[in-house]
């Protein structure tokens, strides 16, 4: 509680990760709570990043995203797929990303990724 970095980085930010499915059996209220409960604990992690301002270092906030998954962990973890990228099944962005809003920085590709 009450921590914070010069570097935050949140990993595996693509929907069915981050947010995971709801557990079969649970009630529209408990799946909304649950939903709600992975947002404040996301809002918490991208609101710990430590600007220096005495050594004039911003903060840094990285989020990422794979962009493919072997199928058989995309099925074991129930990933919702976006289709399919050079024969891997190809994941979405988790909606929390897409919620911080047009003012949220644009995504780049990493330089190891071929199709960049």
């Amino acid at each position: 509680k009450g921590l914070s970095a010069p570097v935050t980085i949140i990993a595996g930010c693509a929907e069915g990760l981050l947010p995971r499915p709801p557990e079969d059996g649970q009630t529209e209220a408990e799946q909304a709570q649950h939903l709600e409960e992975q947002r404040r604990l996301f809002y918490v992690g991208i609101t710990r990043v430590k600007a220096e301002p005495k050594s004039g270092k911003p903060g840094t906030l990285i989020l990422t995203c794979s962009q493919t998954m072997p199928y058989a962990d995309a099925k074991r973890a129930k990933i919702k797929l976006a289709g399919r990228k050079r024969g891997q099944p190809s994941l979405h962005a988790s909606r929390f990303i897409k919620e911080l809003g047009p003012s949220a920085p644009k995504p780049t590709v990493g330089h190891n990724d071929p199709t960049a």
